[in-house]
C-alpha cells in the first residue's frame, strides 16, 4: 500500500509520524546535550520503557473494546507493595520459592481487580453507555488501590536489596523478553482471534455487535482481566528496577499508557488501533520525558507537557476519525 501525502497530513499513520518525531527529537536532545547518545542514559531510556510499554498494551486492549482503565497505575502500585510484603513476611520458604509464588500471587491479583472491573460494566451497560460504568468504576480503582497502596505501610517503602534473584526480572535479556512475549500475545489476540474481533466489533459499534451475537459481557471480562495482568506485570517490572516496593511506583501512570496508546494510534472511542502503536507511543512518551531531563527542562513542567501531548494525540484521533 502507498503511502499518500495527505494520510500523513491527517495523520491516518500515526506509527509512521511516530518515528519521525522520534527521529527529530532525538537529534535536537543529542544536538543540546551530546549525553543522550551514551549506553548509560539508553539504558535507563529503554528500561523505564519497557515497563510503560507493558501497561500501555493491557489498557490497549480496553479501549479497542470501548471502555477506559484509568487504575492501571494505581494497580502496579498495590501490586508491587503486595509483592514486597510477600516476600518480606515469608521467610519459612526459600527465597526463589518466595519470589516465584509472590509473583504469581501479583498477577491474581491484577486479574482479579480487571475481573471486578469487567463484572462492574457488564452489569451497568446497558442502560448506560459502557464508557460510563467504565470511567466510574476505574477511577474509584485509581483511588482506593493507590490508597490502599500507602496504607498497608503507612506510606513507607519496602526494601528488597537483599533477594537478588528479584534482580533478574530487569536485567536488559529479562526485560526484552517480557516486552517480547506479552507484545506477541497480546498483538496475536488482537489481529488473530475470536476474542480480538470481538472486542474490535464491540468498540466499533456495540448495538450492531449484540444483534451479530458477540458475547459482550465474556469480552469485556477478558479485556479488563488481561488489562490487570499487565498493569500486575508492570508493578513487578518496576519493584525489580528499583528493588523496593514502593506505594507511588506507578503514581500517574494510568495517564502515560492512555497517551501511548493515543498517540500510538489506538482510538480512545474503541474500535481501532494495534498494540504495536501503544509500544511506538510508549517509546516517544519515554523518548520525551528523557529529553526534558537532559536538556535542563524543570521536573515540574513535565506533566503539563505530557498532557499537552495527550490533548494534541486526542485531538489528532478526533480529527482522523472525522476526515474519513
Amino acid at each position: 500500500m502507498s503511502i499518500r501525502l495527505e494520510d500523513l497530513v491527517r495523520g491516518r499513520i500515526p506509527i509512521f509520524n511516530i518515528i519521525i518525531a522520534i527521529a527529530v527529537i532525538s537529534v535536537i536532545t543529542g544536538v543540546i546535550n551530546p549525553k543522550f547518545w551514551e549506553l548509560s542514559n539508553w539504558q535507563v531510556l529503554l528500561t523505564w520503557f519497557l515497563g510503560l510499554s507493558v501497561l500501555a498494551m493491557g489498557e490497549s486492549m480496553v479501549l479497542i473494546s470501548g471502555g477506559i482503565d484509568l487504575s492501571v497505575g494505581s494497580v502496579a502500585s498495590a501490586v508491587s507493595m503486595i509483592l514486597a510484603l510477600i516476600i518480606t513476611n515469608t521467610a519459612w520458604i526459600p527465597t526463589t520459592e518466595r519470589i516465584v509464588i509472590g509473583i504469581i500471587l501479583s498477577i491474581v491479583v491484577g486479574a482479579g481487580i480487571g475481573l471486578l472491573h469487567g463484572a462492574f460494566v457488564s452489569i451497568f451497560s446497558p442502560p448506560l453507555p459502557q464508557i460510563m460504568p467504565a470511567f466510574i468504576i476505574t477511577l474509584a480503582s485509581l483511588i482506593f488501590w493507590g490508597g490502599f497502596a500507602s496504607a498497608i505501610t503507612l506510606g513507607w517503602p519496602i526494601t528488597l536489596y537483599q533477594y537478588q534473584a528479584l534482580a533478574i526480572i530487569s536485567q536488559p535479556w529479562a526485560l526484552a523478553l517480557i516486552l517480547i512475549v506479552v507484545g506477541s500475545i497480546t498483538m496475536f489476540i488482537q489481529g488473530y482471534t475470536i476474542a480480538g474481533r470481538y472486542l474490535y466489533a464491540i468498540g466499533g459499534n456495540i448495538d450492531v455487535a449484540r444483534l451479530s451475537g458477540v458475547p459482550i459481557n465474556k469480552a469485556r471480562l477478558f479485556a479488563y482481566s488481561y488489562s490487570g495482568i499487565c498493569s500486575a506485570i508492570a508493578g513487578i517490572i518496576f519493584t525489580s528496577l528499583m528493588m523496593t516496593g514502593y506505594p507511588a511506583v506507578g503514581k500517574g501512570q494510568e495517564l502515560y499508557a492512555i497517551a501511548s496508546n493515543a498517540i500510538g494510534g489506538v482510538s480512545l472511542a474503541g474500535g481501532e488501533g494495534i498494540a504495536i502503536g501503544s509500544v511506538v507511543g510508549a517509546f516517544l512518551i519515554t523518548l520525551i520525558r528523557n529529553a526534558l531531563v537532559l536538556t535542563g527542562v524543570s521536573p515540574y513542567w513535565y506533566d503539563p507537557i505530557t498532557g499537552i501531548i495527550l490533548a494534541v494525540a486526542v485531538a489528532i484521533d478526533l480529527y482522523r476519525r472525522r476526515g474519513r
